[in-house]
């Protein structure tokens, strides 16, 4: 398999990039200077004004100022929202044309506020919170092949149990994706290096019935990488075949991201770390960078390639 640095269809995207995003974001980088201007205008006339309500010390002048200063603050953060809410569906969407041109691809659709719900992470059985704070953003819809599939940007903590404050349990990219066949058993896919911090993920899955198969699996690069679990009855390789072992160590060793799957009769839950708030765009920088965008595409395409692979060999 090619390496994941040089995705196949890159060039393409570059090709894709200079014809129809990079309009684009000319265009919002334009709405983006406007903005600056009127930021620093208001900033000005603020203070201005706030100046002479100082010196004249009239009461109902003040008051009045006041007022007007509050309104147009509000304004202000009125366009500054409209302009990061605007931003990402534009881009993504252009994005998800790209990629959904590819062979087997149905339709890809973008929510920005979406997501695939707290019922759906905790059915994954892949993390256990204590007293969940959840976010997500940023849904995706579609189908590749007989796969359909979800995945959306999701961030989740939990109360601490010992101290009066929050800890990271997730912050990533969540997907939910459904084969349309049947493939009984359970199976679990767990990083190592995380092992320390799953001991309430460990003790259900053992707890349910399932043991531990890397004994079975004779990619050792895999097994250096994750431990994996399975039902008695379930011949785990049936659904972790060599091409998709071999798509999650690439994924693995060239995003240096965490990599969690549970594999429950036919439904399939992949957990990938990702810390980054991803094409969010920057006020007060340039957003018209390829790599910007770049990033976000290869996040994206690398999670379609997994579900390639589902398709390919199930």
């Amino acid at each position: 398999m090619e390496k994941i640095s040089n995705i196949g269809r890159l060039e393409d995207f570059r090709i894709f990039y200079n014809h129809s995003i990079h309009p684009e974001l000319r265009r919002m980088e334009k709405k983006r200077n406007r903005l600056l201007i009127l930021i620093g205008v208001s900033c000005f006339f603020g203070i201005g004004l706030a100046i002479i309500a100082q010196l004249l010390h009239i009461f109902s002048l003040s008051l009045i100022i006041l007022l007007i200063l509050i309104f147009y603050i509000t304004f202000l953060v009125y366009r500054i929202n409209n302009f990061v809410k605007t931003f990402k569906p534009r881009i993504m969407n252009l994005i998800l044309d790209f990629i959904d041109d590819g062979i087997n691809y149905g339709t890809l659709s973008y929510q920005a506020d979406g997501g695939l719900g707290k019922g759906e992470f905790m059915k994954s059985k892949l993390f256990h919170p204590n007293r969940m704070i959840f976010e997500e953003e940023d849904y995706i819809k579609g189908t590749i092949g007989s796969v359909d599939f979800q995945l959306c940007e999701m961030r989740v903590l939990q109360q601490s149990k010992v101290r009066n404050t929050t800890e990271w349990v997730f912050d990533g990219v969540f997907m939910k994706a459904k084969l349309h066949f049947k493939l009984n058993g359970n199976l679990y896919i767990l990083p190592k290096s995380e092992k320390p911090y799953l001991s309430k993920t460990l003790k259900n899955i053992l707890g349910s019935g399932n043991v531990k198969v890397n004994n079975l699996i004779r990619n050792k690069e895999f097994t250096n990488l994750f431990e994996t679990f399975a039902s008695k009855k379930t011949n785990p390789m049936q659904f972790l075949t060599e091409g998709l072992q071999n798509s999650i160590i690439d994924y693995t060793n060239n995003f240096d991201k965490l990599f969690y799957l549970s594999f429950n009769n036919g439904t399939i839950y992949l957990a990938i770390s990702e810390e980054k708030d991803i094409l969010e765009p920057n006020l007060f920088k340039s957003n018209l960078k390829f790599n910007l965008v770049k990033e976000f595409y290869e996040d994206v395409f690398i999670l379609m390639r997994i579900v390639e692979e589902l398709d390919l060999h199930h």
